[in-house]
């Protein structure tokens, strides 16, 4: 069961949001609790820790941004905007909302974007958080890289930074300043590394979790040797769920 809860200071426009939801998705989400201002909702996120929030942007004592930005190093809910401002769904983009919807919200409207959430939710699952919890406890240490000229090349996992995609070749760069080019895929390379502490953050980017020391809102991360990458927003919550499985203090 998803939990939910909607930061909305119209009493009719939220009573209208939680009879589609509950009439909908009955069995599938629990709207559990309802807040009016940015103060407030804070304090209800904070409390409840719930994976979806339906958020206004104009509330009784500022806007849904500032909320958001409460929660810029920590966010591990999905955001569907519910507002009667049509000017910002640009900046709703930018702090990876999942989805912008306008004023009147219309159920059948609604209840697309919610459908795209819960098939989200279900492609990322408990067993994908055990998976990389084994990962993390994986004892092989080194890699065998198969080099352009036929020659291999023994790398320390751990001294793996990210691996990027170069067409049908991967680069992979270490602690060290080196980069080697190796003639596996980064398809191959991901089922190869499968059981090390690396993760998709972009179609082309493979990184390793060791190496992040910095991350926010935007996307952006920043690794040990003060690379800057960026996370793609369709990977951003799932990136924050392992964050947060390995007990990493997100800034």
């Amino acid at each position: 069961m998803i939990s939910a809860i909607i930061i909305e200071d119209e009493n009719a426009a939220y009573q209208h949001l939680k009879k589609i939801i509950e009439t909908n998705y009955n069995s599938k989400i629990t709207i559990v609790g309802h807040e009016t201002g940015v103060e407030k909702g804070i304090k209800l996120i904070n409390d409840l820790n719930p994976q979806l929030v339906f958020l206004d942007i104009q509330l009784q004592d500022g806007d849904g941004f500032e909320i958001l930005d409460h929660f810029s190093n920590s966010s591990s809910f999905e955001v569907i905007f519910t507002t009667g401002l049509k000017d910002y769904k640009e900046k709703a983009m930018d702090y990876f909302a999942f989805y912008y919807l306008n004023k009147p919200i219309q159920s059948d409207q609604l209840i697309g974007v919610v459908d795209k959430f819960l098939s989200k939710q279900s492609a990322f699952n408990s067993e994908k958080y055990l998976a990389f919890k084994h990962q993390m406890e994986n004892k092989n240490h080194k890699i065998s890289l198969p080099m352009n000229n036929g020659d291999f090349t023994i790398v320390d996992i751990d001294d793996i930074l990210y691996c990027e995609a170069d067409g049908s070749y991967t680069n992979f760069y270490t602690a060290d300043n080196k980069i080697y080019t190796t003639s596996n895929n980064l398809k191959k390379v991901e089922s190869i590394l499968m059981q090390a502490t690396f993760f998709r953050i972009h179609r082309s980017t493979l990184l390793n979790l060791k190496h992040v020391v910095q991350f926010n809102h935007t996307g952006e991360l920043v690794l040990s040797n003060k690379k800057k990458l960026l996370v793609s927003s369709r990977n951003k919550t799932n990136f924050l769920r392992i964050l947060k499985l390995m007990n990493y203090s997100i800034s």
